[in-house]
């Protein structure tokens, strides 16, 4: 959904972008020349196409000023520069679509913030977790493998997990931290549970904040200095625990520090 500052009247160049993708050959040779500057047999050798291919679309990027040739050379104008670097983003934020697919389609994505699909590329780097048939608790497992040695906890928790908890616990007697973001309803379900007394407990020596928002989550999120795990729910509003994302490096990491600090905001002090 488009805000104000946002909508499609606001931007003049969509004759541009749309000339771009209409090809294949064009976004090849703009990205190619984002690098370095390239000459006929530069292009003909990493393209592995023939020169009048080549040739053409070099011609038409040249006549909207994407690109501009010195003697034999090709590089890119001030304004192909902007529409390269725009084009790697958009490529970047789209790819981690790509090849987790079905997982995006087949969830509700409706909880996740409109910005934090602004950096996508962040996670380029995820493996995606599932289960099979012949061990259906794959997933979870090794969820909660990784959530034994997490070592300081931010969970966006939306549903009430009793194996989940006893290793948070765990955790937070080995000394860790915890800032957790839930709905009234998980929280009733923690102050009626075993494990209530102990989460007060680690809240007055600072290890455990809770946060609860007023709306019904539909977003686990798990970030740890190591790796950070992500689990929707199905669009007809049952979780599912037999898949998540996982990714183990910096940006991914970053991420999801990111929208977790957008729930965070909307959020209010529990505990």
């Amino acid at each position: 959904m488009f805000n104000e500052r946002d909508s499609p009247k606001n931007y003049n160049d969509f004759l541009t972008v749309r000339f771009l993708l209409a090809s294949k050959m064009r976004p090849l040779l703009l990205l190619l020349l984002s690098d370095r500057e390239y000459d006929l047999n530069d292009f003909r050798e990493e393209l592995d196409k023939p020169s009048a291919s080549i040739l053409h679309g070099l011609k038409e990027l040249e006549r909207i000023n994407l690109i501009k040739k010195n003697f034999k050379k090709y590089s890119l104008s001030s304004k192909g520069v902007l529409c390269s670097a725009s084009l790697k983003k958009l490529f970047k934020d789209l790819y981690i679509f790509e090849i987790n697919r079905d997982f995006w389609l087949n969830h509700s994505i409706e909880s996740i913030p409109s910005e934090s699909f602004k950096n996508t590329y962040l996670l380029k780097d995820s493996v995606f977790v599932e289960s099979d048939e012949h061990n259906l608790s794959k997933s979870f497992t090794r969820y909660l493998e990784l959530l034994s040695n997490c070592g300081n906890m931010e969970i966006i928790l939306p549903i009430f997990l009793e194996e989940h908890l006893e290793i948070i616990l765990e955790n937070l007697e080995n000394g860790d931290n915890l800032l957790l973001i839930t709905n009234e309803e998980v929280l009733s379900s923690l102050k009626k549970s075993k494990y209530y007394e102990d989460l007060v407990d680690f809240s007055k020596n600072g290890q455990v904040i809770i946060r609860k928002v007023d709306y019904d989550l539909k977003i686990f999120l798990t970030i740890c200095d190591d790796f950070m795990s992500l689990s929707l729910f199905f669009k007809d509003g049952l979780f599912d625990n037999s898949c998540f994302i996982l990714n183990e490096y910096s940006d991914g990491i970053k991420w999801a520090r990111i929208l977790f600090k957008k729930f965070s905001e909307k959020s209010i002090r529990a505990l």
